[in-house]
């Protein structure tokens, strides 16, 4: 009887002293959809003081593209306006190929914004819907928001959906 617990005892220290070999699986990635190639979200800031001196915009030559960055580089009341030029003017974009558009709107301080969903397209146009709440403090404090993005050249139109009202802003 000892030597069989002698024996077990070594038998399970040899076993738990082997390595494992552990099955991998490989996962295969879906190739990205075509929408990806046609936006790409420019990550600023959501909420600005500053965004209130803005108004939704298309940017289609580096001309333009200069005065913008000249124009918000005069204005006061903003909350992080280097922060948004250096993303705006570190973000690599061909005129060529690529608009410039920066959307922005404006919300009481009862709304808040709770998403802004991933950007799908519907043929030649793209749709980002936003979502909102209302909550039970009334105020009459504007928040000002904006949301940027690299849109190709071929899209004809992004549409912003925030469940009450569409807006298409033309991209050529």
């Amino acid at each position: 009887m000892r030597q069989l617990l002698l024996t077990l005892s070594v038998l399970l220290l040899f076993v738990g002293c082997t390595k494992t070999i552990e099955k991998v699986n490989i996962i295969k990635v879906e190739p990205k959809s075509k929408i990806s190639n046609m936006i790409l979200k420019i990550p600023i800031s959501f909420k600005d003081n500053g965004y209130q001196n803005l108004k939704t915009i298309v940017i289609k030559t580096q001309t333009e593209f200069d005065n913008l960055i000249n124009n918000i580089k005069k204005e006061k009341n903003w909350d992080k306006k280097e922060n948004f030029l250096t993303i705006i003017k570190e973000t690599k974009i061909n005129f060529d190929t690529d608009n410039l558009l920066i959307y922005t709107f404006s919300e009481d301080k009862s709304t808040v914004v709770t998403a802004v969903n991933v950007p799908l397209s519907n043929e030649n146009n793209i749709i980002i819907k936003i979502g909102k709440d209302k909550t039970k403090e009334i105020s009459n404090k504007i928040v000002y928001y904006a949301l940027a993005y690299k849109v190709k050249k071929s899209v004809k139109n992004i549409i912003f959906d925030d469940g009450t009202k569409k807006v298409t802003i033309p991209n050529n």
